[in-house]
């Protein structure tokens, strides 16, 4: 149970951004955007078609914004060489978003290993210095997002199947689209992570801990010596949870259960998906801009314990 709400905690925080930020716009929250929709004012929301991460933001980030193009170059270098350093892993940096001391790095992995994650890269603004001896990350980002990729990559087959089923949905439904690439790589950083879908994985799944290990002691391995050391027995579908996030196509049409339930039934129905929790969400046309997020007070969604299992 400690479990599930750690990971809760991961994966809803925005759902309670969608009433608080609509207090911050500037505009008449029935005043009409270009869309012609209501309540959906454009200096807090951006359509899900064209929102690439411009306008995501961090509390107290204004001084770095500023700054960035003084530190840029010796941030990004600085991230690239802590990551390959810390997990033997390469990566483009896509985005540098300011916090209060210094800056959050939004960064892509570019071997064999897919994923999403940050870097936190602390600057001396008195001294005009970057603090590269003080490079970190969130506790488990990193870790957590080798382990959905090793998944991801030994459960490849699986993945495609959960890949294929999610567009056979869109093209049935002719109602609903994913995010944009753009919008993963510059305000994304959920580990995994497609257009539709991003994935988490807690740091106690001892099915994949082996494969972590090794990976680490020889990022060379095979895929099958990785394969092998999975420890399938172990599994704990609660170890490894799926989100999916799925956005109306039409910017004035509202989320509703006839679009819903067939998604619902779809994901239910097919047992041939990676093994995991489940979670599926419906959005309206718009992204909250500055927390990157669909999560509205409109949105269907499972209520956050429950969601479909795959064991």
């Amino acid at each position: 149970m400690i479990r599930k709400w750690i990971m809760l905690l991961c994966l809803a925080p925005t759902l309670f951004l969608g009433g608080c930020l609509n207090l911050l716009s500037n505009n008449s929250p029935q005043a009409e955007n270009e869309d012609g929709v209501k309540g959906r004012p454009s200096d807090i929301y951006e359509s899900v078609l064209t929102y690439t991460g411009d306008g995501y933001f961090l509390p107290n980030g204004g001084k770095s914004e500023k700054a960035e193009e003084q530190y840029k170059d010796e941030v990004v270098n600085a991230t690239k060489e802590y990551i390959k350093k810390e997990y033997n892993t390469d990566i483009e940096v896509h985005n540098l978003v300011g916090n209060q001391d210094g800056y959050t790095v939004f960064f892509e992995t570019t071997g064999r290993l897919h994923f999403y994650s940050t870097a936190i890269v602390p600057i001396d603004f008195s001294e005009e210095k970057v603090l590269t001896e003080n490079i970190g990350t969130l506790d488990d980002e990193v870790e957590k997002g080798l382990r959905t990729a090793l998944y991801a990559y030994i459960k490849e087959d699986e993945f495609k199947i959960l890949d294929d089923q999610i567009q056979d949905i869109i093209d049935q439904s002719g109602e609903i689209v994913g995010t944009t690439v753009e919008s993963i790589q510059n305000a994304g950083g959920n580990a995994y992570e497609t257009p539709y879908y991003f994935v988490q994985s807690v740091s106690d799944d001892e099915a994949i801990k082996p494969i972590y290990d090794l990976y680490m002691k020889n990022p060379d391995a095979s895929k099958e010596e990785l394969t092998d050391a999975y420890q399938e027995e172990l599994f704990d579908p609660d170890d490894l949870w799926f989100s999916i996030n799925l956005y109306m196509k039409d910017p004035k049409k509202e989320p509703v259960q006839e679009v819903y339930n067939p998604i619902m039934i779809a994901f239910e129905e097919n047992d041939d998906l990676p093994k995991g929790h489940y979670f599926i969400n419906l959005h309206d046309h718009y992204v909250i801009k500055k927390a990157g997020s669909g999560n509205k007070e409109n949105s269907l969604s499972q209520d956050g314990i429950h969601g479909i299992y795959k064991e």
